[in-house]
């Protein structure tokens, strides 16, 4: 009977235990379950939160950044989101002090401004720019002018006339007096037409006074000038068509002379260079007479513009030209238009 007992014991210990053990395989696996739920969510969260934030860029290894660095990419250009390129059209109306002792006049001309570099800070914060400028100065001023080739004509003729005059011949022809029938010294007026292309200056812009609206600025260049001018002595003081009405000679001579040259050539017409009208057939052709030359020089500036809007300013714009060879300086002055963009 105690042996019966004993071996029920055993029985019911060992049935426990295996119970334990099934219990403990649920829980474990329980357990395994609960962990892949829980990565399951995690992986859950990440992704959406990935999906609601940028990703950050990934850093370049070494061989891409090489070939990033070699690689060569456009700047952006003409972005309005951003705000104005700096660059500046315009149109200059001025009157001009001319070299060459020739009176005054009136200078049209017109600009382009390309910014280079721009400093943003301190008391001399501005911008350095590229300005490329074209003009046109014209004058016209009255003065006597003196024709050698004039003076050639009237001996010729007076030699024809009169083969013995000698000397006289010659003082007549020389001042354009008694039989003489062309005017030596003559009033003309002459017409000057002054062309700048200044392809290269440099323009410092302060941008230290914006608040007000206003910008002075400078400018430094170079360039070409082409002076081309003519005489017209049928326009000066008094007046002059290429024949002397009061010559000395026979009327029939004198009225065939003022036929074939009266208001012509040689010396009836705009004079080149002060001396001999060009021909008729280029008369005919409407080919522009005039003598001309071309010159290099030096151009420096100071104006001031003040902004009506973000795109439109106007303003005060003065220049000093120095011309190689020509007395004195051609000077502008006057009114300044821009457009900003």
């Amino acid at each position: 009977m105690k042996r019966l007992t004993i071996i029920f014991a055993l029985l019911s210990l060992r049935t426990a235990s295996a119970a334990d053990v099934d219990y403990q395989n649920q829980i474990r696996r329980l357990e395994e379950r609960v962990a892949v739920l829980e990565r399951s969510l995690q992986d859950l969260l990440e992704e959406r939160k990935q999906r609601q934030t940028p990703a950050a860029p990934a850093m370049p290894s070494p061989a891409q950044t090489q070939g990033a660095r070699a690689r060569f990419e456009m700047p952006p250009e003409l972005v309005p989101e951003i705000g104005k390129v700096g660059a500046e059209v315009g149109l200059l109306l001025s009157g001009s002090a001319n070299p060459f002792h020739l009176n005054s006049g009136k200078f049209v001309g017109g600009f382009i401004d390309l910014p280079i570099a721009e400093k943003q800070t301190g008391p001399l914060r501005g911008k350095l720019g590229y300005e490329i400028s074209v003009g046109m100065s014209q004058s016209k001023t009255t003065f006597a002018t003196t024709s050698n080739v004039a003076q050639v004509a009237n001996l010729a003729v007076l030699n024809a006339l009169n083969p013995a005059g000698g000397l006289q011949n010659v003082t007549a022809a020389v001042n354009g007096t008694g039989a003489a029938p062309f005017p030596v010294t003559t009033s003309t007026l002459t017409r000057l037409s002054l062309l700048q292309v200044v392809p290269f200056s440099l323009k410092y812009t302060s941008t230290a006074f914006d608040r007000w609206r206003v910008r002075p600025y400078a400018l430094l260049g170079t360039g070409v000038y082409v002076t081309i001018h003519e005489q017209i002595p049928g326009r000066g003081a008094p007046a002059s068509f290429g024949v002397r009405p009061d010559a000395a000679v026979p009327p029939e001579i004198l009225g065939a002379v003022q036929q074939l040259f009266g208001g012509k050539a040689p010396f009836g017409g705009p004079l080149v260079a002060g001396q001999v009208a060009q021909a008729p057939e280029l008369e005919q052709r409407g080919l522009p007479s005039g003598h001309g030359n071309i010159d290099f020089g030096f151009q420096g500036g100071l104006g001031v513009e003040f902004r009506l809007s973000r795109t439109l300013s106007l303003g005060f714009d003065s220049r000093f030209n120095r011309i190689a060879g020509a007395p004195g300086l051609l000077t502008t002055y006057g009114t300044r238009i821009g457009l900003h963009f």
